[in-house]
């Protein structure tokens, strides 16, 4: 019987190696499984072992040469208070108590039947840049551009040895290909491709075969070194901002890499957008430019790269031949059974990410652990195992509440084989989640909550809806476990007029847009606020927020993800956002509040939204203590959070029980 993703799950040999089929792991890693230690970890190889488990064809791995990558960047100014730790890791890859461990990564890379390949970076010295006078670039928008003299051509010699010298040493202890960063001009290669930072007048300038001079003798330094047998890949913007490269230029610079690169992964001109979100509407924004690249002839084998998920999407994208692998981070991440899905035509059944971005670093106020908001046990991989014992008996389960805490929590017991009810009070399943159905840029999350619904439908979960479980109710069904999940309600806030009939919550908005008035306050400068004033903003509303700290959203994640949300929300025309400005009252035709000042200001309007915040619903949920042998409080009812928290919180009490 033929597979369903027969295209995408076919096997394809680039110069000697065969690649099992289509789907690559780019280069990603748990930020915080790797401290200071200059060899990889076993939570870190874990997590790229875990990856040619699931299916991958290659894992790419990072640690070499990153000192060199990234050597402006400020961790510091992620928080003011905390300093967070570097990149993991920066592996000292001369000896041989890395190299050993290096070994160990490989193998277990190879074990599960994947290639292997490492991100590796020639050494510049810091005061060195392509060009004099030309500012650097930062990952995270963080830092002070540094500005670098520019390095002198017999220089370039050692840095090109460099990289070969590198790979050898990856060739040696077992891996199968070496991966170069030419992207985003963030590292040497990239910035002597780019016209935007390449301003040189010797023959390294210029012309953009002068410009791919020296990009092109690291990769010919690297194959004379280690040989034909060692691959290549490199990943290149394929269009950048005016007056860098174009995709023309791409287009050119694949034919001249063609016999030299193995593989060519085409991304964005910028890092953040690498890392699509919901604010993106489209669900792979970059795939017409790899389409370009793989149609020009070129003979390189092309990769695409930035929000792909969708396996039935994937299949097409090879079948038709617009590139001829399929590269992911966070689809790896989301999923620790993507590739099974795969293999199985499972296609309904991959969990989607919600392109927060958590995986890159939750947020300033949170622990220092690695965590996914739609996989539990992403971060716990290596000791996962070890945390969970297998149910003794099968049990009978009450679950209340039916948002995403519930249901996970539900499909968990049930998965373990415990009789389950879930009990939800409304007509429908999803919670807070439901608020995303009528929202243009939370199509993730309204994926992710669609999801839930169809696993809750489709595994041994019996759900009653429309009912409002009492404890009384719950001894009599003489349950062994209650499992509540009944979420949190509006803070409310001590303002004058708050209780008024032209005031509502920012989750009554969703689905009574239309009897609002025209101009609207929202109170509270949080994600949920912001992107309650984006989604009425594009419904016709006129906006203003009022956030009484200095900055918006300051819970929001800050890597790959803030500097995209606060450009959505500075995209807003009706959309006014004001700091430092403390809510004083709320009359029926206007807001006032205080500036930083203290000086008193109105704002005309007809309606008010209060997104202060929630509190959990704590005293509803242990009024259902004594219901059952044990009870259990999970989700915002516990602990407010977000979907991560609720997520986690499911998984780890569902597994309890």
């Amino acid at each position: 019987m033929p597979r369903k993703y027969q295209n995408l799950l076919s096997p394809i040999k680039v110069g000697n190696i065969v690649f099992r089929n289509r789907l690559t792991a780019s280069r990603s890693s748990p930020r915080f499984s790797q401290g200071s230690e200059p060899y990889p970890t076993e939570a870190l190889i874990a997590h790229y072992a875990n990856k040619a488990k699931n299916g991958a064809a290659m894992v790419t791995c990072g640690g070499v040469g990153m000192p060199h990558v990234l050597p402006n960047t400020d961790w510091s100014v992620f928080s003011p208070e905390r300093m967070i730790s570097r990149i993991p890791g920066s592996f000292d890859i001369y000896t041989a108590d890395c190299q050993r461990r290096l070994s160990d990564l490989t193998e277990a890379i190879h074990f599960y039947g994947a290639k292997a390949s490492m991100q590796i970076g020639g050494y510049v010295p810091i005061k060195y840049d392509v060009s004099s006078g030309v500012p650097s670039e930062s990952p995270f928008a963080t830092s002070t551009p540094r500005v670098g003299e520019e390095i002198p051509e017999d220089l370039l010699e050692e840095v090109a040895e460099d990289f070969a010298r590198q790979a050898a040493v990856m060739k040696q202890v077992g891996f199968d290909m070496v991966y170069l960063h030419m992207a985003y001009r963030l590292t040497i290669l990239g910035r002597f491709l780019s016209p935007l930072t390449n301003k040189r007048t010797d023959q390294y300038g210029g012309s953009l075969e002068n410009r791919a001079r020296f990009p092109l003798m690291v990769v010919d330094r690297i194959k004379e070194r280690c040989g034909k047998g060692l691959l290549i890949e490199a990943n290149m913007s394929g269009c950048e901002a005016p007056g860098g490269l174009t995709l023309d230029d791409t287009i050119e610079l694949a034919g001249r890499f063609a016999g030299h690169l193995d593989m060519l992964q085409i991304r964005p001109g910028a890092i953040d957008p690498a890392h699509p979100t919901g604010f993106n509407p489209e669900r792979t924004p970059f795939l017409h430019m790899a389409e370009a690249v793989k149609g020009s002839g070129a003979d390189i084998a092309v990769v695409t790269v930035g929000g792909y998920l969708d396996l039935d999407l994937s299949e097409e994208i090879i079948a038709s031949g617009k590139a001829d692998f399929i590269a992911m981070a966070r689809g790896w991440i989301s999923n620790p059974d993507y590739g099974r899905f795969a293999y199985e035509g499972a296609g309904e059944d991959v969990v989607p990410c919600i392109r927060c971005n958590v995986c890159l670093m939750s947020g300033n106020a949170d622990p220092f652990v690695s965590v996914c908001s739609v996989n539990p046990v992403w971060g716990l991989e290596h000791k996962i195992e070890r945390m969970i014992q297998p149910p003794t008996d099968r049990k009978k389960v009450a679950v209340i509440g039916g948002g995403p805490a519930g249901m996970k929590a539900a499909l968990v017991a049930a998965d373990r084989g415990h009789r389950v009810t879930l009990y939800e009070k409304s007509d429908a399943l999803g919670g807070l989640l439901k608020t995303t159905n009528n929202v243009s840029f939370k199509w993730p999350q309204r994926d992710f909550k669609n999801y839930l619904v169809r696993q809750t439908a489709k595994a041994k979960v019996k759900v009653l809806l429309n009912t409002e479980a009492t404890a009384h109710m719950l001894k009599e069904e003489e349950y062994d476990a209650v499992l509540v999940a009944v979420g949190s309600e509006p803070t409310i806030p001590r303002i004058p007029g708050v209780h008024g009939r032209n005031v509502v919550f920012a989750a009554e908005v969703y689905g009574n847009e239309d009897g609002l008035a025209e101009k609207v306050v929202i109170i509270g400068g949080g994600e949920v606020g912001i992107e309650t004033g984006m989604h009425l903003a594009e419904k016709g509303h006129r906006v203003t927020l009022l956030e009484m700290g200095e900055k918006l959203a300051p819970n929001a994640p800050p890597v790959h993800f803030y500097n995209m949300f606060r450009d959505a929300w500075e995209r807003q025309p009706n959309l006014t956002c004001i700091v430092q400005a403390r809510c004083t009252g709320i009359g029926e035709n206007s807001v006032t509040y205080t500036d930083a000042e203290g000086a008193e200001h109105a704002v005309e309007a007809g309606s008010a939204v209060i997104a202060v915040g929630m509190k959990p619903k704590s005293d509803v949920a242990l009024g259902f203590f004594g219901a059952a042998g044990r009870c259990f409080m999970i989700g915002d009812c516990n602990v407010v959070g977000n979907v991560q928290k609720a997520i986690r919180s499911a998984f780890s009490i569902g597994s309890l029980v």
